[in-house]
């Protein structure tokens, strides 16, 4: 006897599944249709909502695209999940990247209507082909395969191309719902070229489409248009960054009117590379509201309110993958790169915005396969994986970075715009409460002189006041950051003295463990937690001794070599495990300063040191070294020069690394921990420099020498 065989069958309630319950928002469905004619090759689609004020109105889809021959549409468009777009990724005419891959795309028109009429031809075809499917055929309880539809051949409509008709509209469309989907359509395509790559790969002439809405009888057809007003132009900056054949993160910061142009690289956790990206391109439009001075005479206040107006709808950034737009990202309420976030939990640090109001942007990704970045089935959204983990964190530690490079460039704006004022002053640093005695001063010569016809003299009284003011008030943002580093070594000196408690009996601990038998590997791993305790041990033994020497405010005099080959025995086990050798020379033993705070000299050391150690990671050494050059200018004057084989700083930003929040690091990223997002501030080397010039020192990058990339150069005054 025969064994029986089975087989799947399909119920007809299916196409109700893919049409009217997996395509969520009436937006993403003319959308899946409209990118149905792109991979079809059309240049031109026209959309006609007719008659839709009510419900069971119709829309009308015409394209002037390649069309499709009786095989195509009985094997392509009938066919559920074909796997025509698979096997041809490429669109034969213009090389387009196609969008399509799952074949379901056309059951959108199941989710907006009950009827689809289509009408198709092409351009070696006498006639056209025509299909009347209606969709409340298919109800559940039926077999799929048994519901039939005749194809009837007519005259062609127009040389080649699509029309499909979709009757009896679930949907009201008043001109309002018909503009939000056309905004959406017009954004689903990628505006402009993002990079020079991809404008070369393609052949296209143009892609264009067209609203219309008309009444129940034809006799009127109202364009719908494009609110969005063209405001690239008008940016504060632009950022521009990419991935590189090597997988490492570039990201450009240019203002004009900032007189900014830099460029970071970025790299992932743990500085590793993003393995998974390659073939990622950004362009983002910075703004700061109610602040048009920033931008020169690029923009009046006018315009930026209306930008500003703009934003609450359309600003984000948005994703694009092989030139199609990607929901929900960069939607009002989506934060795919977290700047939101990161915003509110940075606020009063670093006072310069960062969310996704103040960003107009768009990211390109390409990925013809479609094995890095998969859309989910709904079309909503991209599978979170690891690449789009990468994607993300990418983009997010470039906005910070950029974020941390208009601080340093708007802090240069303002003392710039503070000097203009005063042409004929020489520019004078002074502290803020010399400030505030001289405001006090002034404001008192300005009562008594209250009657005064000198109106030039009082001029130059106001200038020199607002000038103290915008300098006062500059200072304060730095303030800020310090009081948030200060709060941060408050919780290191509670740290160090909680921890000076576990040490006895971690020894004790590992004493114990010693005296047991214990394999040779067992007895090796002992060692290693000793060896890390150690190096634990020695930190924080360092750190509480600095914040001891803090509450003592005297000052003494300092021994540089001292001093410095007290900082090499603390840190001597970290340089170790990064494979860093340090070295000290001496070529004057005569290297007594001035009286200064001992845990001062911890700060600069410190600092220093975590820089250069960060360049000689970023420079992947085999061998990363450190010297320290101690020695006279001459009689009145100690010099020490600090250098470090790392990647060096281009000689562009010698001087702005001393400014405040201007830095070199990549930033960490969104979930990485509080520690971790402080390091790279922009305040390190700000501090160092204060300190010094407070004791009437320099501090400036030289030349350095042979086999070294980076050199600080410290003067200070003898003793």
């Amino acid at each position: 006897m025969d064994q029986k065989r089975v087989g799947f069958t399909i119920d007809a309630g299916l196409i109700q599944r893919l049409g009217y319950e997996l395509v969520g928002r009436a937006e993403t469905a003319v959308s899946e249709l409209i990118k149905n004619a792109y991979d079809a090759d059309a240049r031109n689609v026209n959309v006609y909502f007719k008659n839709s004020n009510v419900i069971g109105g119709a829309l009308e889809i015409c394209d002037d695209g390649l069309g499709m021959d009786e095989g195509q549409l009985i094997n392509g468009f009938m066919r559920i999940s074909s796997s025509d777009k698979i096997h041809n990724p490429i669109s034969p005419k213009y090389k387009r990247q196609r969008a399509g891959r799952k074949g379901i795309g056309r059951f959108a028109t199941q989710r907006l209507g009950e009827e689809l009429v289509i009408i198709t031809q092409t351009a070696n075809s006498d006639n056209a082909l025509k299909i009347t499917i209606d969709w409340n055929s298919y109800i559940s309880d039926a077999d799929l395969t048994s519901i039939t539809f005749p194809i009837e051949v007519i005259p062609k409509l127009q040389k080649e191309g699509t029309i499909l008709r979709i009757n009896k509209l679930r949907d009201v469309w008043t001109i309002a719902s018909i503009k939000r989907v056309y905004r959406y359509v017009i954004d689903l395509f990628q505006p402009n070229y993002l990079s020079d790559r991809t404008a070369s790969d393609s052949d296209d002439v143009y892609f264009k489409t067209n609203f219309y809405k008309q009444d129940a009888n034809d006799l009127f057809c109202e364009p719908i248009f494009n609110e969005q007003i063209s405001i690239f132009d008008k940016a504060l900056a632009t950022f521009e960054g990419y991935i590189d054949k090597e997988h490492i993160g570039h990201v450009s910061i240019k203002s004009e009117s900032l007189e900014l142009d830099d460029v970071i690289d970025i790299v992932g956790n743990d500085n590793q590379v993003y393995i998974k990206l390659s073939d990622v391109h950004f362009k983002i439009y910075y703004f700061i509201y109610n602040r048009p001075l920033y931008y020169g005479d690029r923009i009046t206040n006018q315009e930026l309110n209306s930008i500003q107006s703009l934003s609450l709808t359309a600003s984000g950034v948005r994703l694009y993958r092989n030139g199609f737009r990607v929901l929900p990202y960069g939607e009002a309420t989506d934060d795919w790169t977290k700047v939101d976030r990161r915003w509110s939990s940075d606020s009063g640090v670093i006072n310069v915005p960062l969310s996704n109001k103040n960003l107009f942007g768009f990211v390109e990704i390409q990925d013809p396969t479609g094995m890095l970045f998969e859309e989910t089935s709904s079309r909503e959204g991209l599978i979170e994986n690891e690449a789009f983990n990468e994607l993300s964190d990418f983009v997010h530690k470039s906005l910070v970075a950029a974020r941390q490079r208009l601080a340093s460039a708007l802090t240069r704006f303002k003392k710039r715009r503070n000097a203009d004022v005063l042409e004929n002053d020489t520019e004078k640093e002074s502290s803020i409460n010399e400030k505030l005695d001289f405001l006090d001063k002034m404001i008192n010569d300005s009562v008594a002189n209250l009657n005064s016809d000198n109106q030039i003299d009082r001029n130059k009284r106001f200038y020199e006041g607002k000038q103290i003011v915008h300098e006062l008030r500059g200072q304060l943002e730095e303030l800020s950051m310090l009081r948030v580093l200060a709060g941060l070594g408050l919780s290191i000196g509670e740290f160090t003295h909680e921890i000076k408690q576990y040490r006895p009996s971690i020894y004790g601990q590992i004493h114990q463990l010693l005296l047991m038998s214990l394999p040779e590997e067992a007895i090796n791993r002992v060692n290693k937690i000793k060896y890390n305790f150690d190096n634990l041990f020695v930190y924080t033994d360092y750190f509480r001794k600095t914040i001891t020497q803090n509450l003592d405010r005297r000052v003494e005099s300092i021994d540089i070599l001292e001093v410095i080959d007290d900082f090499r025995r603390i840190i001597e086990k970290d340089a170790d495990q990064f494979g860093i050798k340090f070295d000290i020379v001496a070529r004057s033993f005569d290297v007594t300063i001035i009286p200064m705070h001992r845990s001062e000299w911890s700060s600069i050391l410190y600092n220093l040191y975590s820089n250069a150690k960060k360049a000689i990671v970023r420079a992947k050494r085999d061998i990363g070294t450190i010297r320290i050059v101690v020695g006279s200018l001459n009689d009145d004057t100690v010099v020490i020069d600090f250098e470090d084989n790392g990647d060096g700083i281009p000689l562009k930003n010698w001087e702005r690394v001393f400014e405040a929040f201007f830095t070199t690091t990549s930033p960490a990223s969104f979930d990485a921990p509080t520690d971790e997002q402080m390091v790279g501030t922009g305040l390190g080397l700000k501090i160092v420099k204060d300190i010094i010039v407070y004791y009437k020192g320099k501090i400036y990058l030289v030349p350095p020498e042979e086999n070294f990339s980076t050199c600080f150069r410290i003067e200070l005054p003898k003793q």
